[in-house]
C-alpha cells in the first residue's frame, strides 16, 4: 500500500473522458468534447476508496455534463460557456473530493451542433448583417437629407441678409425711390447686366428681348436708370 501512494502523482494533470452525444432541453442533440484538469490531494483516499480515481473522475466529469447541459436549452448553453464549465466542476468535485481529488478546470475542447443549427445560424447571422447595413444606409441618407437641408436654409438665410443689406444702401443712396422700384431693380439687375454685357461684344449685332419678360420696356428702362443712379451716387459717396 505505502508503494502504491509513492506512485500517486501529486501534481495536477489532465483527464479526457470520451466525447458524448447529449439532448438539450429544448431537443437539439449535440455532441460535447470536455477535458478536466485534476490534483490529487489526498494520496491515501486516492488509493484506497477507488479502485481507478482517473477513471472514476472521468465517469464523473461525464454524468455532471449530461446532467446539466441536458437541463439546459440550446441558446442558453451557447451563452453561459463560462459558467457552465464552472458548474461542471463544481458538480464534480462534490463526488472526487471522496477520492481526494480536486477538480481544478473543466473545459469545453468542442461542442458540435447539428449542421441544421448551424445553418440556421449562419442565415440569422447574414440577414442581422444586412439588417444593420439597410439601417446603416438608411441612417446615412438621412444624414445627407439633414445636412443638405441645413446647408439650404443657411444659404437662404444668407441670401436674405444680403438682400436686407442692398435695400438698405439703396435706401439710404435715394430716399426718394419708391419700394417698388428697387424690387424692380433687384429682380432684373442680373437680367440687365446679361443684356448690356451681350450689347458690348465685339460679335454681336443686335439685342434680343425675350418675349415672356414679365416687365414692360418702360419698367427696364427705368429699372436701368435707377441702376445708372446707385453708381453716380456711389461715386459722389466716395468722393465726399
Amino acid at each position: 500500500l505505502d508503494k502504491k501512494v509513492a506512485e500517486v502523482d501529486m501534481r495536477e494533470h489532465e483527464v479526457d473522458p470520451p466525447k458524448q452525444d447529449i439532448v438539450t432541453r429544448d431537443d437539439v442533440r449535440m455532441e460535447i468534447d470536455v477535458i478536466a484538469s485534476i490534483k490529487v490531494i489526498d494520496s491515501l483516499k486516492a488509493i484506497k476508496s477507488i479502485d481507478d480515481y482517473k477513471k472514476a473522475v472521468k465517469s464523473s466529469v461525464a454524468t455532471s455534463v449530461f446532467n446539466i447541459l441536458g437541463s439546459m436549452e440550446l441558446d442558453d448553453i451557447q451563452k453561459q460557456v463560462g459558467s457552465i464549465t464552472s458548474l461542471i466542476a463544481k458538480e464534480t468535485e462534490k463526488e472526487s473530493m471522496r477520492w481526494g481529488i480536486k477538480i481544478v478546470q473543466v473545459r469545453i475542447e468542442n461542442m458540435k451542433r447539428p449542421q441544421s443549427i448551424i445553418d440556421a445560424i449562419e442565415k440569422e447571422k447574414a440577414a442581422e448583417h444586412e439588417q444593420r447595413s439597410a439601417v446603416l444606409k438608411a441612417e446615412g441618407e438621412h444624414k445627407v437629407h439633414e445636412l443638405h437641408a441645413e446647408s439650404e436654409k443657411v444659404l437662404i438665410e444668407k441670401r436674405a441678409e444680403a438682400t436686407y443689406k442692398v435695400i438698405k444702401d439703396l435706401k439710404e443712396l435715394m430716399p426718394n425711390i419708391s419700394d417698388e422700384k428697387i424690387m424692380n431693380f433687384l429682380t432684373s439687375t442680373s437680367y440687365i447686366d446679361s443684356m448690356r454685357a451681350l450689347s458690348s461684344s465685339d460679335n454681336s449685332k443686335f439685342v434680343v428681348y425675350p418675349s415672356e419678360i414679365k416687365n414692360s420696356m418702360d419698367q427696364m428702362m427705368g429699372t436701368e436708370y435707377l441702376s445708372q443712379a446707385m453708381d453716380a451716387n456711389k461715386k459722389t459717396a466716395k468722393a465726399e
